[in-house]
């Protein structure tokens, strides 16, 4: 059973955990999201704006393929993005 989502009603964390409990999205990335999302020193902002990219990047495509960040990985792109905010 193929379900579509969007982003627009609920939150991107409810979408992602849809995705999870529909076979969406595989334990060992789903392991790797909640990682990610654990990480101390992560904004909520950036939270929900990780969450929200996850979802277009399996709306948009295979969800077999699905590559997840190392949490070491999304460090050091907040640590990039966050220089260049400032």
């Amino acid at each position: 059973m193929q379900t579509s989502f969007s982003l627009d009603s609920g939150s991107s964390f409810s979408a992602l955990l849809a995705r999870y409990m529909n076979g969406q999205i595989a334990e060992r990335s789903w392991k790797k999201l909640m990682k990610t999302f654990d990480l101390a020193g992560v904004s909520s902002l950036e939270r929900m704006a990780f969450a929200r990219f996850m979802n277009e990047i399996l709306a948009d495509g295979d969800t077999d393929q699905l590559n997840v960040p190392k949490p070491a990985e999304m460090e050091e792109l907040l640590s990039e993005i966050r220089v260049s905010r400032n």
